[in-house]
């Protein structure tokens, strides 16, 4: 199977690509750190590093491919960058990559698709930076399931939307907010939105208790060979150790 040489690189800001994309994974293994910045991810999950290109500006971070391998199925969040793979070139974290192929392949040619609302609904947490002020403030969301399209925040007492700037760390990031405390309105690629509320400038991980969408509205799944292996969600629930792959640097 050729590698795709546009993979969903050029159409990532369109949902869903076209299905069945032909790739190529490889076999990876996790050390310290995520281009995405996820927290404390375990290093026997399932996780996925694409190419600069399809990364973007950290675009797709928080998203699901479904990866279908010479030896089965399974569902890897995209959490890396990998500046070493060409697009259509995917990074599977070990234990991924034993889904579909057998470790001492190395390399597996495979079909992939961004996944649409992922059954179960993760629930929505986010990061206040450190650093973060009056003057600026850096906020990190996850658990959305999908690629999420627009942040933005307001006093909690009322007033104006103000859009938030994403980093390629995938930190949303403002100037001169206020003090707090704000509202913010986070958006997917779909059109699923949520209000949070009460964000303070205090740093620090903080659970919602919010889904970004309902799984009423999950769309059909794809079809596969054999039962998808899922990836859990990205919470620091059932996730707390960081880890990044061998060879894909931020």
């Amino acid at each position: 199977m050729a590698t795709s040489s546009s993979g969903f690189a050029a159409r990532h800001t369109q949902y869903p690509p076209d299905p069945g994309v032909s790739g190529e994974a490889r076999y990876y293994e996790f050390s310290q750190g995520v281009a995405c910045s996820f927290p404390a991810l375990p290093l026997d999950g399932f996780y996925v590093g694409v190419s600069t290109q399809e990364y973007g500006n950290a675009d797709l971070c928080g998203a699901y491919l479904d990866v279908h391998g010479p030896r089965g199925d399974v569902r890897a969040l995209i959490a890396d960058r990998c500046p070493g793979c060409a697009p259509g070139q995917l990074d599977l974290s070990a234990a991924a990559f034993e889904q579909i192929a057998e470790q001492s392949d190395g390399v597996a040619q495979v079909g992939y698709t961004v996944v649409r609302d992922p059954d179960p609904a993760p629930e929505l947490f986010y990061e206040v930076k450190p650093d973060s002020s009056a003057q600026w403030l850096a906020i990190l969301v996850s658990g959305s399931g999908n690629p999420i399209q627009r942040v933005a925040i307001r006093p909690t007492t009322g007033g104006g939307w103000q859009e938030l700037n994403r980093g390629r760390d995938n930190y949303w990031t403002i100037s001169g907010a206020g003090p707090g405390p704000f509202s913010a309105r986070v958006i997917d690629v779909y059109g699923h939105q949520v209000e949070v509320s009460g964000i303070s400038l205090e740093p620090g991980q903080r659970f919602t208790g919010i889904q970004l969408y309902s799984v009423a509205s999950v769309a059909a799944p794809p079809t596969a060979s054999a039962p998808i292996a899922a990836a859990p969600a990205p919470s620091i629930r059932a996730v707390q150790t960081s880890g990044r792959a061998s060879g894909c640097r931020p």
